[in-house]
């Protein structure tokens, strides 16, 4: 039987200027193939001047991500991480179900 490994999150800001950014971070080999979505920050009351980044994926992949743009992304703190990314999920959840309502 197959391992798998646990999923963590991550939330991190990121200069709108630094946004093409982003695209090397997608093309690097490990990050790539972990899950790296961007939302407005204004819209969960963060900075007007940045973007949020949501990482999900490997514990490796997010180091990597750290590892490589540490100068340039900066990790929301514990708690706030965890009120924007159940904030997240919840939004993602009434998408969803939407959706099902439209198609189901």
């Amino acid at each position: 039987m197959a391992a798998y490994l646990p999923i963590v999150y991550a939330l991190y800001l990121l200069r709108k200027s630094d946004k093409p950014l982003i695209g090397q971070m997608l093309s690097d080999d490990i990050i790539g193939r972990q899950a790296l979505k961007e939302k407005e920050a204004s819209s969960f009351g963060l900075d007007n001047d940045k973007i949020l980044l949501i990482y999900e994926g490997s514990e490796e992949g997010n180091k990597r991500l750290l590892d490589l743009f540490k100068d340039n992304i900066t990790p929301l703190d514990s708690a706030k991480a965890e009120e924007v990314y159940n904030l997240i999920k919840e939004e993602e959840s009434k998408a969803e179900g939407g959706m099902g309502f439209l198609f189901g």
